[in-house]
């Protein structure tokens, strides 16, 4: 870890309310970090706030643009990041981190090589709009990362992100037609053309508040209705985004087939049907697996 040189990505957005908690946060870090950050066109005082600790914190820099959506917005951050760091983490504006976020990700990073594309990525502790910590009522799951897993779901959950240079050099190079979220391509790209590591212990602060662009759970219930109509109401976009992926990529061998089987479920029943039978194409949660083979089936992902 020593002498690694290491850059926060900050895309922030009408963020006033609780972007100071996070920013102190990404200041109290255990090792030196550097936050370059892209407002993407807020209306609110979220740049003035940005400013005052731009002025206090050297190591702190911001461009004011115009909206883009959140999306572009971090492609562009690729973009924009400095080429001679050795590590990226990517930060939302409404999150706390532990004051060990930063070094845990690096530990993890320093054990693999520089020229293969790795990906870190951690569970959070979920928190309400005033910082209480929200009590989880779901069974924990054993998170297997893969690629069969990253065609249809993603566990990278896109704050807790933190990847080597070689991952920076794939996802600055190009910026898909479409994609769900930038946190999944992220996953797909180091799952299909790396290594993602995925650690259980929680990182972060992560807020549940209905302004979420993306949000998460606390029982199972809840979330079993709202993966369910989220799957109902994503209809094509799975199929849309392993599109660009491939037409990009071209993976081969096993990770190949898993796209092909996903790509020729349109054409028959019978397609569908090897594709749902294949275990190689999962959720991490059995009730979604269930969900999203029978969504398939009837066509509607």
């Amino acid at each position: 870890m020593k002498d690694k040189k290491i850059q926060i990505l900050m895309s922030t957005y009408n963020g006033e309310k609780y972007i100071s908690r996070q920013l102190n946060s990404i200041v109290k870090q255990d090792v030196p970090v550097s936050l370059l950050i892209r407002d993407d066109g807020s209306s609110d005082a979220t740049v003035d706030i940005i400013e005052k600790y731009e002025k206090k914190y050297d190591f702190i820099s911001h461009n004011a643009c115009d909206n883009t959506g959140v999306i572009h917005s971090f492609f562009e951050l690729f973009r924009m990041a400095d080429k001679d760091a050795d590590y990226y983490a990517l930060a939302d504006q409404d999150d706390i981190w532990f004051n060990d976020k930063i070094s845990r990700a690096v530990e993890v990073l320093d054990r693999y090589p520089d020229d293969v594309p790795v990906l870190y990525c951690a569970a959070q502790k979920l928190v309400d709009a005033e910082d209480n910590v929200l009590k989880v009522r779901m069974r924990d799951v054993s998170i297997r990362p893969g690629f069969g897993n990253a065609v249809v779901e993603n566990i990278a959950t896109g704050c807790t992100c933190v990847f080597n240079k070689k991952m920076l050099e794939l996802v600055s190079d190009y910026e898909p037609e479409y994609t769900i979220m930038h946190d999944w391509w992220l996953y797909m790209i180091a799952s299909s053309m790396g290594i993602i590591y995925y650690d259980k212990k929680p990182c972060m602060y992560y807020r549940q508040h209905d302004n979420n662009t993306m949000g998460s759970r606390t029982n199972y219930i809840d979330e079993f209705k709202e993966r369910f109509a989220r799957f109902a109401g994503n209809k094509g976009k799975l199929y849309r985004q392993m599109q660009c992926f491939a037409e990009k990529y071209r993976p081969e061998g096993e990770n190949g087939e898993i796209i092909k089987l996903l790509l020729d479920y349109k054409k028959s029943i019978k397609s569908r049907a090897k594709c749902i039978l294949s275990n190689r194409i999962y959720r991490q949660r059995t009730g979604d697996n269930i969900i999203f083979k029978l969504l398939f089936f009837t066509n509607h992902i």
